[in-house]
């Protein structure tokens, strides 16, 4: 079982990797602001350690039940899915669709709270930075990815 402290500091740790993301999601006034990527990357690591919690009672106390935490993360990438489909709701007057890259950073910050809940935390943060740093790297290669004309 995962205890109170454990808890504690494995969704602490997935609010301060959605906090890393969406600071910077926030800072260029995208479409989903920074609460977005802390609550979904919390709520993702809380989903997790509970449903482990549940499985490991359950299969410690009932022979005939087996319950598969795995299943949990199945729901988690298509509920989070619908969440960035709601970021990418609008079109620039190029027809160029906006929020794609908050929408997909939006379903990672879920993976990097379903980590952070089965307690894989340092795996987490690189991945919260290694999203931080393409998301500015491609905009300062290329320009915004809301920007329709091409980078002078």
């Amino acid at each position: 079982m995962i205890d109170y402290s454990e808890f504690l500091v494995r969704v602490g740790a997935a609010a301060f990797c959605g906090l890393l993301v969406g600071i910077d999601r926030e800072a260029k006034s995208k479409p989903l602001g920074a609460r977005a990527y802390i609550l979904t990357s919390a709520a993702s690591a809380m989903w997790i350690i509970i449903t482990l919690n549940f499985s490991l009672q359950v299969n410690g106390l009932e022979d005939d039940l087996n319950v598969d935490p795995t299943r949990l993360i199945q729901g988690l990438v298509g509920a989070i899915g619908f969440l960035g489909a709601g970021a990418i709701i609008s079109t620039t007057e190029t027809g160029r669709l906006r929020g794609v890259a908050s929408g997909a950073a939006i379903w990672g910050v879920g993976a990097i709270g379903v980590a952070c809940g089965m307690g894989f935390v340092l795996e987490a943060l690189t991945l919260s930075v290694g999203y931080v740093v393409v998301l500015n790297l491609y905009d300062w290669i290329v320009g915004d990815e809301d920007d329709a004309s091409p980078p002078s």
